[in-house]
């Protein structure tokens, strides 16, 4: 059960209407009141679970869970639980709509801490709240329902839409953000992109004059770093979700609905198409075109053009079955002899 020090639940709700929000047909016993959500291992009779892989075979058989969302495919498996059935097309999908049903979204108190220094030239949106510390800049729009966390720093002329999310540390600098875009902690977007040329007495650095432009409902982790571009600008396309402890080099531009993973560096000017998907640990080198709904498994080395809808890996990475040939020959080919081996 989560810690409701942390997290404000709402309900009950009934089942009937639980069935209703996900589009499934209500048991007869509608009116049973589901109080929580849980996993199966830990679910009790008040609360609604999941079951989405045959994995959990052995975790369902003793699951005390009142109600199961599962898939109308796999319904079968419970046919011997005493669980009400919640039967759906997409079962995760189904868990995800319930869960926001029961944690809804804390109620925005606006305000304008005392301590934070908003300059007099900025624009703050009705219903927006500025906690304690945070730095708004000159000619800096924030749009309504807006919520800047401690210590945030938008510099002078970043432009937030309507109900965004910038977390605690946040830096923004010349950037133009669109609307419902969530910032975790620490992020740093709009920094200097990483440019320099050679010079016979060190490096000279090279200006870096565009700007970060987010589309709207981008969510971005925490601890991320987004540079500005250097003559153009980088851009994340509507509705991308990046993990933590992701980079986004100078003019990367990312398409609608990527997904990038933890640890994920990009370098500069590379293109990603719409609905890309790129594993933990990903690094992909610069100037390169990722086509749209490719997949890159997890710490490939991407050093060549990606073909839309193909799945690479590896490194440098390859088509993932070529790639898992390789390494299955591999092994045979230097299968440590009896005497190499250590107990």
């Amino acid at each position: 059960m989560p810690d409701q020090r942390f997290f404000c639940r709402a309900g009950p709700f009934s089942l009937g209407a639980i069935c209703e929000l996900v589009g499934a047909e209500p048991p007869y016993e509608g009116a049973t009141l589901i109080y929580d959500i849980a996993p199966l291992e830990g679910a009790g009779p008040g609360d609604i679970s999941l079951f989405s892989s045959a994995r959990y075979l052995d975790v369902l058989k003793f699951s005390r869970a009142r109600a199961i969302i599962v898939g109308k495919d796999a319904a079968h498996r419970l046919a011997d639980h005493p669980a009400w059935r919640v039967l759906v097309d997409n079962p995760r999908l189904a868990f995800a709509q319930v869960g926001q049903l029961f944690y809804p979204p804390v109620p925005l108190e606006p305000a304008i801490d005392v301590t934070a220094r908003v300059h007099p030239d900025a624009q703050i949106g009705v219903g927006s709240r500025i906690e304690a510390g945070a730095i708004i800049g000159n000619k800096v729009e924030i749009g309504e329902r807006c919520h800047v966390g401690f210590n945030a720093v938008l510099s002078d002329g970043v432009k937030l839409g309507s109900e965004c999310r910038i977390g605690a540390n946040v830096c923004i600098s010349h950037a133009v953000l669109g609307e419902r875009i969530t910032v975790d902690t620490g992020s740093i977007i709009g920094a200097a992109g990483f440019g320099f040329v050679p010079t016979g007495h060190g490096l000279t650095r090279m200006l870096q004059l565009g700007r970060v432009l987010i589309g709207d409902d981008v969510q971005i982790g925490a601890n991320c770093a987004i540079d500005r571009g250097a003559t153009g600008d980088t851009v994340i396309g509507a509705g991308t979700v990046l993990d933590n402890l992701v980079h986004i080099a100078h003019n990367v531009s990312l398409g609608r609905n990527c997904i990038i993973c933890a640890q994920v560096g990009i370098a500069g000017s590379t293109v990603a198409g719409e609905g890309v998907m790129m594993g933990g640990q990903v690094g992909v080198a610069d100037h390169l075109m990722i086509g749209k709904r490719a997949q890159i498994a997890a710490k490939a080395g991407v050093v060549r053009d990606v073909v839309p809808g193909s799945v690479v890996g590896g490194f440098p990475a390859m088509a993932i079955k070529a790639w898992h040939r390789q390494t299955i020959g591999l092994a045979r080919l230097f299968r440590p002899k009896q005497s190499d081996r250590t107990e």
